[in-house]
């Protein structure tokens, strides 16, 4: 899970996730709050959407007796046209 920090940055309110990038930087600390309360909603839902892909592929696979590789470019060509 990707944590996030707010660093000072003279009158500047820094974001920072766990891997030290910088996320932007923001005028008010409840803009950078606000900011990191977004970050989190869409980490939520990128992690939501990669096991919603992981559990398609799998039941590709099973359906037609294939490869994670070919189960897994049938959907994500799918994907594509959604």
């Amino acid at each position: 899970m990707i944590e996030y920090r707010i660093e000072t940055s003279g009158n500047q309110f820094v974001v920072i996730d766990s891997f030290d990038e910088v996320v932007d930087t923001y005028t008010s600390e409840e803009a950078a709050k606000q900011a990191i309360e977004q970050c989190k909603k869409e980490d939520a839902m990128y992690e939501t959407a990669k096991l919603l892909m992981e559990s398609a592929v799998t039941a590709h696979m099973e359906k037609f007796n294939v490869s994670r590789e070919i189960a897994g470019y049938w959907i994500r060509s799918a994907a594509e046209g959604c």
